[in-house]
């Protein structure tokens, strides 16, 4: 398994310059407490940070979640031509779930 680490982000982004990888480390961090946040209670001192980063659903809602925020580097939500506030891509949405529902294999 790769190491979700920015060169595995950059390969799922297709991106093969060096000049945003510093943005793409913060999104990543930002995606991966994002995750986080959203699946655990903020009272959960004993999560195994290291098995979770091993998740299937935890590395794709962290790979998808730092790509949206680089392709989309706005302060606020873009309006849509529809008119809908634009979300979170529904993959994100789908690996949280899944993860919610296996949160206690990492609390230690």
């Amino acid at each position: 398994m790769l190491p979700l680490d920015v060169k595995r982000v950059k390969s799922h982004m297709r991106v093969s310059h060096n000049l945003d990888d510093g943005d793409i480390k913060e999104y990543l961090e930002f995606a991966k407490h994002d995750v986080i946040e959203a699946v655990f209670d903020s009272r959960d001192v004993s999560l195994n940070k290291t098995e979770l980063e091993k998740d299937p659903s935890f590395r794709k809602a962290a790979i998808m979640l730092t790509s949206y925020y680089y392709e989309n580097r706005l302060a606020m939500q873009e309006v849509s031509k529809s008119g809908g506030v634009q979300e979170s891509p529904m993959s994100v949405t789908h690996a949280i779930q899944i993860l919610r529902a296996h949160r206690d294999r990492y609390l230690k």
